[in-house]
């Protein structure tokens, strides 16, 4: 007997192991939840709460209810990476083509394409002094977000990734293994990286606990190298890697809580940095590539993986024991182990501190009904299908109790005595007797040190016994017997007693002073199980786990938006600090002083405004007709999972009260509004929360049918008379502006016949007719009769053309060459022949039927002989062009002379006080007068000639002349 009783011991200390560590209740994201792809790169939370996920499928938005995808046409492949978050709070993303882009007004727009300048590589970014940086291979490239101006900033970097950004710093590592910093006016500074082992090419970093963290990994052997940077001091550290990290491959850290959350091919680590080492808390999601972890503004952890969707976190500190599943019963032993009852009967004993756990403390395949344990002697109430034992001394001694019905609890009235309460009745068990104190079929029965007195709840009701077993009063409420099955004592004497439809009853001096229900907190009548917790109450229902503190009277709760993922609470148990639970799903437990975050109050936004069902831009206000009043509102929030959570409230037009909406109604209907102003207000907040998010409001007018306005008739009257006004007004005015536009024409002819005036009184200066005549005396003198004559012919002949051009406003083209032409023979022969000139006309042009204004080319012919070849030595050439524009709708005239050129002129004018011209001058006016008439302008173009040594080789005036 001996030698089995060490045997026995020796199996039980085999059989305590230490692998079924905590890890995080995580929420499996898939298809069935809306989830667009299962191969996610990269994620972000915006500033206005939306998860952004960047995947194979390309860029979606999850707004707590569904995922929306994002596009682009000019987009290149499919998939998008690098999800960041940019200036004015912009999220960005790349893709592998070179495109960068951001999400502007709901709509994804395309930045600009760098293909040519990364040629496949998929380039890490990030912002810093308001320029996006973008890693070029070894290269830096700092982009304008403004201008789109690119250059270089740094040619010698090192790594995929880009590096990091602190206030008025930027970070990154360099191919000769520096730590290199820039500041906002690219000023350098940099310290070298120092390392046990070579520096693997791949690499993230990452900020925490005032320092930075630099994450490399080998892909080709797997493996990860940890280094922390100290800016303010210039050094670097290499972290000791626990062998499992180690030995994976980290693609991202994520500081949560000075906590490092590193992102591996073989799950996730979260990990402590402390001295020089990083210890490792938990392992989970082990058999997953992640890729991405973040943290969003309500304390969710969303976990991206690279072939298996997302998984959710939605409370950090609620754990679950892995390896547990179709656990019954737990029974704490002390703060720190409790005892967990399987189905199949098996008793096991954790150490939730250690993790440790002791397997087949005792060997029997029937259910575990009930356990009881008493730590004053260490004795175990152990009730099974198959047996009823008492254990003592660590299970070293036990003693057989007579079966008495199916068990439906056990429970300690002093060392040695303890009641049983079953389908044959309820009993009381010590060394010297059994004494049965009902025959009933009984639910759960506990003794009261505080009061004495034994509670049993059964099918009758909610019995009392004294300390002598003999019977009182049933308690009762609202005179009615109290059906309860599960009754628990809290330390100030209470007794709670969970009912089957009424919620929860606190008793104190055998009535009721408590009444807890859906009405004043409870999220559920169905409860499943509680238990005290000091002067608390921990409360199991089909809709949430909560915690009732009867001194605040104030009523906590924990739904699976807080990560409980199965209502089916079977039992709970409090452990110190810690809470542990089963369900149908395993066994989990939390820090009881961590599980319950500060909720913010719900972001509500609109998402949808239809009129008469069809969408309409969301705005503040609606004007609409009487015919088109049917509104439809629908609305969401953006916590996740808060289609379930979330309760919305509404006012329209002059309801006092708020309307409230039923749970997962996230619309509003109104049909047939009828003429006049409404006002609709919508507010949500978390079921089980007082606190309200901000109030939107909407403005609607519905304006009624003009026949049933009774001023229609006299806006009708007052329209006719207006409208008659108008008429006359409007007649009137337009003969004014008849009246003012043939004035301003009148003028206009004044002004164009003043400058023909000009223009004629121009050619004929005196200079011109005393060089004339004075050509004529000479030949006289010279006794050349014959070219007197002829001089004397032309002459009298060109003045005689200007006079009569002068009447005319156009004249043809035919006629202005023929001026032309006459005056430039006379400047030949003023010149003795030294003006060479030529006069072309294009084949297309029909000179006869071409009008121009009159005396119009005249001046800019005389200026060029007069400023350009007359102070010219050697030959004078002067050529005149004449051709179409390529629409053939006007002329272009070219005067091309090889004289002096302008600037020469103008220094000879200076210096020999030549007489001021007027012609040109006269001529501007005339063409601002032409133009201010016509829509096609003239224009006027002045070439100045030069040489390839830079020296004036004469002018070129080009003529555009609208053709007439």
């Amino acid at each position: 007997m001996k030698l089995l009783r060490i045997l026995y011991l020796f199996l039980i200390i085999c059989n305590a192991i230490s692998s079924n560590a905590q890890e995080p209740v995580s929420i499996h994201l898939t298809d069935k939840d809306g989830l667009p792809d299962i191969e996610f790169y990269s994620m972000k939370e915006d500033k206005e709460g939306f998860i952004w996920f960047a995947s194979d499928k390309g860029l979606h938005r999850y707004d707590g209810k569904v995922f929306k995808q994002f596009s682009h046409p000019d987009k290149k492949g499919r998939s998008l990476f690098n999800l960041k978050i940019g200036p004015e709070g912009r999220v960005w993303c790349n893709n592998i083509a070179g495109q960068f882009f951001y999400v502007e007004n709901n709509k994804l727009v395309l930045f600009n394409d760098y293909q040519k300048e990364l040629k496949g590589q998929l380039a890490d970014y990030i912002f810093f002094n308001k320029k996006l940086l973008i890693r070029q291979r070894d290269n830096i490239l700092s982009i304008n977000i403004k201008t789109k101006e690119i250059k270089s900033i740094y040619k010698n970097a090192n790594t995929t990734s880009i590096g990091i950004t602190m206030p008025n710093q930027y970070l990154f590592l360099n191919r000769d293994n520096n730590i290199v910093l820039l500041d906002t006016l690219l000023k350098k500074s940099s310290f070298k990286l120092k390392t046990k082992e070579n520096i693997t090419f791949f690499s993230h970093f990452t900020k925490a606990n005032n320092k930075v963290f630099i994450a490399f990994k080998d892909n080709i052997l797997n493996r990860s190298l940890l280094v922390s940077v100290d800016i303010d001091h210039k050094s670097t550290t290499q972290i000791k890697l626990p062998k499992k990290i180690k030995n994976s491959k980290i693609s991202r850290i994520t500081n949560i809580n000075n906590q490092l959350y590193l992102a591996t091919n073989k799950g996730v680590f979260i990990t402590e940095s402390h001295q020089g080492k990083l210890i490792l808390t938990t392992h989970f999601l082990k058999d997953k590539m992640i890729t991405d972890i973040i943290e969003d503004k309500n304390n969710i952890i969303w976990v991206a993986t690279l072939k298996n969707g997302v998984f959710v976190i939605p409370n950090k500190n609620l754990k679950q024991f892995n390896t547990f599943k179709n656990v019954q019963i737990i029974e704490q032993k002390n703060d720190s182990i409790c005892y967990l009852a399987k189905r199949n009967g098996e008793l096991l004993e954790l150490n939730i501190k250690t993790n440790k756990l002791h397997k087949n403390l005792i060997i029997d395949e029937t259910p575990i009904r009930a356990l009881d344990y008493n730590k004053s002697n260490n004795t175990l109430l152990y009730f099974s299908d198959y047996q009823n034992l008492v254990y003592s001394n660590n299970y070293s001694k036990k003693k057989e109790i007579t079966k008495f019905g199916s068990i439906k609890s056990v429970a300690f009235v002093n060392d040695t005595t303890f009641l049983i309460s079953s389908s044959s009745g309820t009993k009381i068990v010590n060394p010297k007797n059994n004494y049965t104190i009902s025959n009933i079929r009984s639910h759960e029965s506990i003794y009261s040190a505080t009061n004495k007195k034994i509670f049993l709840a059964d099918v009758e009701g909610l019995k009392v016994y004294d300390e002598n077993y003999l019977k009182e009063p049933n308690i009762t409420y609202k005179n009615k017997p109290i059906y309860g099955f599960n009754i628990v004592e809290t330390n100030n004497g209470l007794i709670w007693v969970a009912t089957y439809d009424n919620g929860i009853l606190g008793i104190k001096n055998n009535k009721v002073i408590y009444h807890l229900n859906e009405t004043n907190g409870l999220a559920s009548n169905d409860i499943n199980c509680i238990s005290a917790d000091n002067e608390g109450l921990w409360i199991s229902t089909d809709k949430g786990l909560q915690y009732y503190n009867s001194n605040l009277n104030e009523v906590k709760v924990l739904t699976k938006q807080d990560g409980i993922n199965s209502y089916k609470i079977k039992d709970l148990e409090i452990l110190g600090d810690f809470l542990i639970y089963t369900n149908n799903l395993g066994v989990y437990g939390f820090n009881k002083t961590k599980i319950f975050k500060q909720k913010e109050p719900p972001s509500i936004y609109l998402t949808k405004i239809s009129i008469q069902e069809k969408p309409v831009e969301i705005k503040k206000k609606y004007v609409l007709d009487h015919n088109k009043s049917n509104v439809d509102i629908s609305f969401n929030t953006k916590e996740f999972q808060s289609v379930k959570h979330i309760i919305y409230e509404y006012k329209f037009a002059k309801d006092k009260d708020w309307t409230i909406l039923r749970e997962e109604v996230d619309f509003v209907k109104f049909i047939n509004l009828a003429p006049g102003n409404y006002i609709f207000q919508l507010r949500a907040k978390n079921k089980f929360s007082k606190n309200y998010s901000k109030t939107i409001e909407l403005n609607f007018e519905v304006l009624a049918p003009i026949y049933q306005r009774w001023w229609f008739i006299l806006i009708g009257f007052l329209l006719i008379v207006l409208l008659t006004i108008t008429y006359v007004n409007t007649k009137t005015k337009r003969l004014k502006r008849l009246q003012a536009k043939e004035l301003e024409k009148e003028r206009i002819s004044k002004a164009l016949v003043f400058s023909q005036l000009e223009n004629l009184r121009s050619q004929m200066n005196p200079h011109f007719i005393f060089n004339a005549l004075n050509s004529i005396q000479d030949y006289i003198i010279l006794n050349e009769k014959k070219l007197a004559r002829q001089y004397l012919v032309k002459f009298s002949r060109l003045i005689r053309t200007y006079l009569e051009h002068s009447q005319e406003t156009n004249i043809t083209l035919e006629e202005e060459i023929k001026a032309l032409k006459l005056y430039l023979e006379l400047e030949k022969d003023r010149f003795n022949n030294e003006l060479i000139f030529t006069i072309f006309i294009d084949d297309e042009i029909n000179t006869k039927t071409i009008f121009v204004p009159s005396l119009f080319i005249q001046p800019y012919v005389e200026n060029a002989i007069k400023h350009g070849l007359l102070h010219k030595k050697g030959s004078k050439i002067l050529n005149l062009n004449f051709s179409l524009n390529s629409t053939n709708k006007k002329i272009i005239c070219t005067v091309d002379d090889n004289g002096i050129g302008r600037n020469a002129s103008e220094i000879i004018k200076k210096r020999t006080k030549f007489p001021k011209s007027f012609a040109t001058k006269a001529n501007q006016k005339r063409i601002d007068l032409i133009n201010s008439t016509t829509t096609e302008k003239i224009e006027i173009e002045i070439i100045d000639k030069v040489a390839d040594d830079n020296k004036p080789t004469g002018t070129k005036i080009i003529l555009t002349i609208p053709i007439q």
